[in-house]
This record gives structure tokens, sequence and C-alpha cells, in this order.
């Protein structure tokens, strides 16, 4: 992990937090943005933490010049920062590539657990990665052996006609090892999907994290302007110089806070409710029956951060009423996995729009997403459910999101999935399941 700020102070501070951690980190140092450029050459980081306010070079700059090179592009970047709170500087640091914002005096706690998460995600990355490298070594060694066993297998046929039985046999080893060969590629297949799968969560589970910092900071700020306000109106009544206008003025002050409190509150344990319903679904694979429209609105809730600075809005126009009995946790990652790829692939810049819509059908459930995005050409239909395949690639897509998505919906919800779909058009996914699984 890289730590780049200009004062010596504050990376022994930051470095003295992460010390006793259990993750095995390396800590990097930087004291300004050249040094940090130089070192994100030298080597690999999972994330930079980045002071903003730093001389001859800023952070802001750092980060354009890190996002303008294709082999630190993707480098995650917190900044941290005592100022630059406001709207303004928010959002441009968000621009020039910025995950996060670290507001100092840093909260202990918040640090590690942001370090934690962008560290198992860029452990997941890199298995997946290895996994990747892998599969196709071994897919090359075994075409190669495939290759050099039927050549043997011409040369025994023109040579001698009298080896038909041999061949025979050589013909049932070779089928009894592209058999082996094609359980050991879906095992480590199956490896890769669970791997996508975390990935994905752990992206909610950040998305979460960054959203529940308004709520728990309205809480924090409150309490201890309320604690401040009770401490003057004591003051008042044991100095005697307590009058009836102060003393009303005190109460709507406290009521004020209090309505605020309560509102922040509620706000964050439905953040928190939400997430914990997702979570237990796609990590517990827990068969239960459960609303859908409770269910989808649960999912777009965790997925709020992320939507929002995307600038996509959303509308659900599922009735109440739709009950289920399955496994939510797999439709959930269907429902994520569409949204992502909305995002990625389907807006720009100027975020977009995604309708969700279902209506039962006897003993099924049909469920609709839209987005008015750029839309697939009909020539690409065919491969966009193909593992692997994506038009991001090196840009943050694995192509796996659609083939895990299909994967679902026919394998385990034992349903089915349909694409209509222009340039310019946007998508339209047409998913039908049972209203109770197999």
């Amino acid at each position: 992990m890289l730590m780049v700020d200009d004062r010596p102070e504050n990376l022994t501070a930051l470095a003295a937090l992460l010390s006793d951690m259990e993750l095995d980190l390396e800590l990097v140092s930087a004291s300004s943005g050249n040094e940090a450029l130089r070192q994100t050459l030298k080597g690999d980081f999972a994330l930079v933490l980045l002071d903003v306010q730093m001389p001859q070079m800023d952070g802001l700059e750092t980060a354009a010049l890190l996002r303008a090179n294709p082999k630190t592009r993707h480098l995650p970047i917190m900044f941290v920062t005592a100022g630059m709170q406001d709207n303004h500087h928010l959002f441009k640091g968000y621009e020039s590539g910025a995950v996060d914002y670290l507001v100092k005096p840093i909260e202990p706690l918040v640090l590690r657990s942001k370090v934690r998460v962008f560290c198992e995600l860029y452990a997941q990355r890199r298995e997946i990665e290895f996994h990747k490298t892998h599969l196709e070594t071994t897919v090359a060694e075994r075409t190669a052996e495939l290759t050099a066993l039927t050549g043997r297998l011409r040369e025994e046929c023109g040579a001698r006609a009298a080896s038909e039985e041999a061949q025979r046999q050589l013909n049932e080893q070779l089928e009894q090892r592209v058999d082996a060969r094609t359980d050991e590629l879906r095992r480590a297949m199956d490896q890769i999907i669970e791997s996508e799968k975390l990935a994905s969560l752990g992206g909610i589970v950040a998305g979460v994290a960054h959203e529940l910092n308004t709520p728990i900071g309205n809480i924090i700020m409150m309490s201890s302007a309320l604690g401040d306000r009770m401490g003057e109106l004591a003051k008042a009544v044991r100095e005697g110089t307590l009058t009836k206008s102060a003393l009303f003025a005190a109460v709507d002050d406290c009521l004020s806070a209090t309505r605020i409190l309560t509102h922040s509150a509620s706000r964050a344990g439905e953040m928190i409710d939400s997430f914990k319903q997702v979570a237990v679904d796609q990590t517990s694979k827990r068969r239960r029956q459960f609303d859908l429209r409770e269910t989808v609105h649960d999912i777009l809730h965790t997925l709020g951060v992320v939507m929002r600075h995307a600038k996509v809005s959303h509308e659900l126009r599922i009735a109440q009423g739709i009950r289920m009995d399955g496994c939510p946790g797999d439709l959930e990652q269907i429902l994520s996995n569409l949204v992502m790829n909305s995002i990625r692939h389907g807006f720009g810049d100027s975020g977009g729009r995604i309708v969700i819509d279902a209506q039962r059908a006897g003993d099924k459930v049909e469920i609709v997403y839209q987005d008015n995005g750029v839309g697939i050409p009909p020539e690409l239909h065919a491969k966009v459910f193909e593992p692997f395949y994506t038009t991001k690639l090196g840009q943050g897509g694995s192509g796996l999101g659609m083939f895990i998505v299909r994967n679902l919906a026919h394998g385990v919800l034992k349903g089915d999935i349909r694409l209509d779909s222009a340039c310019g058009q946007g998508v339209k996914f047409t998913l039908t399941l049972p209203l109770v699984t197999p």
C-alpha cells in the first residue's frame, strides 16, 4: 500500500494506525506527487492513500496523472484531507479518480475497515487473474496433448491397417482424458464464478460503508451539539441566570436535534437492514419465502452509492404481494450484475435510467429489466452470455458478469432469460422464473 504525504509525521501516524492489522501489509511512503508516480511505476499496489494538499503537485494533479497512465489507471485512490469537504472539491476529487475520502482527524476503525476492503478486493482480483492464467495454460497444454495424440493415431492408421483394435483402445483412453480434463475445467470455472460473486459483494460492502458515513456523522455532530446546549442550560440554572425565553430556546434546540438524530439513526438502520439481508442471502444460499418487491428494493438500496455516483436513477414497478420460494441471493446476484453492466457498458458520463417491472404469469413470474443506455447490436447478442467476453477488457470488466447471470437463471433458478436490444435503444432483459424453485 502506498502512502503519500509531504509531512513525515503524517506518514508516521498512518503507518502506526495500520501497523497492528492482521493483514500482511507492505507500507511504502512517498513525500511528494512525483515520488508517488515513481513508486507506482516500480511496483503494484492495492491502494493509495493520497494527501490532497501538497506543494508543487497536489493530490488531485497526482491522481489525474495516475489515471492517465494505463499501468496505474485502475489503481484505487483514497484521498486524505483536513479540509476541502464541500461538494465542489469532493466532486472534483471523484472526477480525478478517487474512490473515497478520509477526513482528518482520521478515525482508526474507519481507516482500517476501508483498507481491509480494498486489500481483500485486490487479493480477489489477483486470485481471479491467477485462475484465469492457469486455466488458459491448462487449456493450451491439453490442446497440445490432444493434437499430438491425434497426430500419432493418424500415423499409426496410415502405417498399419491391422491396428484398428489399438486405435479403438487409444480413442477410449482419449475420451476418458478429455472427460477428466473437462471436469477439471468445470471446477476451475465454478471457482472463478464464486470469486467474481464475492468481488461483487465486496463492492457492495464498500458502497454501504461509504453511504453510512453521512447519517453516522450527523448523529455524532448532533449528539455533541446537544451536549453543549444542555451544558449551557445547566450552567444558567446553577448561576440563577436562566430566563423563560432562554429555556424555551433551549427546548426548541433540543427538539430539533432530537429529530435530526432520530432521522439519521433510522436512515442508517434501514441501510444496514437492507445490506444485511442481501449479504446473508448471497453468502448462505439459504432457501426461504420472500417478497419480490422487498428483495429487489434491498439490492437497489445497497447499490445506491454506486448508482448515484454514476448518475443513474431507477423506477420500481413491482406490485406488492408477489411471494416466491427459493434462494433470493441468486436473484439478487442477477439484478446486481445487470445494474453494474448497465453502468459500465450502457451509460456514459451523463448517467441513465433503469426500470424494473414484474408480473405474475400462472405459476411463474416475469421480471423485466430495462435501461435507456447505448444498447447492444443484434450481431453481438449471441456473445453477451459467453464467458470472458467483454468490451471493457483491461478496464475493470472480467467478462463473467452476464455468464453468471445466465448460469444462475438457467442452472440454479430453473428459469429463462431473454435479451432484446438494438443500438441506441437501451437493453431489455426478460427473466422468467418459477414462483417455487424446484
